[in-house]
């Protein structure tokens, strides 16, 4: 079990599914934030696909892990994907499937000749499925706590989008199901036992937003949310890619 215990007088921050939308992060870290050393980042996953910075999310990550930021990134479904597909193309796919083939929405994130990045693989293979804080569990997309192991069951950890069952007494915050603004903001208000914070950042993307991706209650989508952990201080951040 991945246990991070709260280090100095720093904020604790949770950010969830930047789906490729640098600008938008650097901002709300940068700007709103003014994230320092001090501070702990919790990451929920979901940093690829979708938007157009993708290979830019995760060096500013990895850039801020190397300047001693205490950064701490979980795994989401779409890094889940990513390496499933990785594996497969090293071990031989058949010749008419290419692997940038089945990187249709990232495809910044492949060399010049056309593979994935070693610092790229090593970054996704070490990201862990959840965290446990003193009052906290952080995880992409749920926890299963009627399974006789809900902390090795990883499937659950990175894909279950019906998540509606916490005993306590800690909170999970997790992302991966875009919620309306108004729901996330009821949640964090009265605390609840299940915090969502995906808003769909992407969906503030022009290409998103009309046709076949369109949510239909576009004001409450679209922004990229952050939670203190320790005041409860929710942040939004529109998308301003």
């Amino acid at each position: 079990m991945t246990f991070i215990s709260h280090t100095g007088n720093g904020r604790r921050f949770v950010v969830s599914d930047i789906h490729g939308c640098l600008k938008t992060f650097r901002h709300l870290l940068e700007n709103r934030l003014q994230l320092t050393s001090a501070d702990q980042l919790f990451l929920l996953g979901d940093y690829i696909d979708r938007g157009e910075s993708n290979a830019g999310v995760l060096d500013y990550i990895l850039r801020l892990k190397t300047e001693n930021y205490q950064v701490y990134p979980l795994r989401g479904n779409h890094e889940e994907m990513i390496l499933g597909a990785w594996q497969l193309h090293k071990n031989q796919m058949p010749p008419h499937i290419k692997f940038a083939d089945r990187l249709w929405d990232a495809p910044d994130l492949l060399d010049a000749t056309g593979e994935l990045p070693d610092t790229y693989v090593a970054f996704f293979k070490s990201l862990p499925y959840f965290y446990e804080l003193d009052n906290f569990y952080l995880v992409h997309a749920a926890i299963d706590f009627k399974h006789p192991r809900p902390f090795t069951d990883y499937s659950t950890m990175v894909w279950e989008k019906q998540f509606s069952y916490n005993p306590g007494p800690k909170i999970v915050v997790h992302g991966h199901k875009i919620t309306p603004l108004p729901e996330i903001i009821k949640r964090v208000e009265n605390r609840s036992l299940i915090i969502p914070l995906d808003n769909g950042c992407y969906y503030g993307l022009a290409k998103f937003r009309k046709g076949l991706f369109n949510f239909g209650r576009q004001k409450e989508v679209g922004n990229l949310c952050c939670l203190n952990l320790d005041t409860f201080e929710l942040v939004v951040q529109e998308n301003n890619e």
